[in-house]
């Protein structure tokens, strides 16, 4: 099952953020992708206040760090694999641990998460995860286009999102 959503500032895109968060379960993992300046960080931020980051602490992209971990309702780890060139780097973060917890995960530059020949299933045990697709439609316009692979998408809260 597949949703799609428009927003037209980067205040539409945290409220469309936070409206994902309070549809997100312990577990879960999110793919985002998209270009540089798409939007991938303000949507993660949006989704933390929507699971219960207080507002007072700045979710800010992990390009150099890598992980941020805040704290919500339930643990909430912001992941940028932007700097990340090989699959040997992605194995030495040790993100088995993250992806098998009773956490959120979102990922930037999800892409890296995957073998070049296997594009289908990515590397790091992972078997379940919601996409996020992000394009710049116009200057302030984004669209996003959530799926979920092997969560049985028809079943997830995410897609009672309004």
């Amino acid at each position: 099952m597949n949703r799609q959503f428009e927003t037209h500032s980067p205040g539409d895109t945290l409220i469309l953020g936070e409206k994902i968060g309070l549809h997100l379960e312990a577990g879960d993992i999110l793919f985002l992708y998209g270009d540089l300046g798409a939007g991938k960080t303000t949507l993660t931020q949006g989704i933390a206040r929507g699971l219960g980051v207080s507002r007072k602490e700045y979710v800010r992209s992990p390009t150099f760090t890598l992980v941020n971990e805040y704290r919500g309702w339930v643990p909430v780890f912001h992941i940028d694999l932007y700097r990340i060139a090989s699959s040997r780097e992605l194995e030495d973060l040790g993100l088995e641990e993250v992806f098998s917890s009773e956490s959120v995960s979102i990922v930037e530059w999800a892409e890296k998460l995957f073998a070049r020949e296997d594009t289908s299933i990515p590397l790091l045990g992972i078997d379940r995860w919601i996409e996020i697709h992000i394009t710049i439609e116009e200057e302030e316009s984004r669209k996003f286009d959530l799926k979920t692979r092997n969560l049985g998408s028809a079943g997830h809260p995410i897609f009672t999102l309004h």
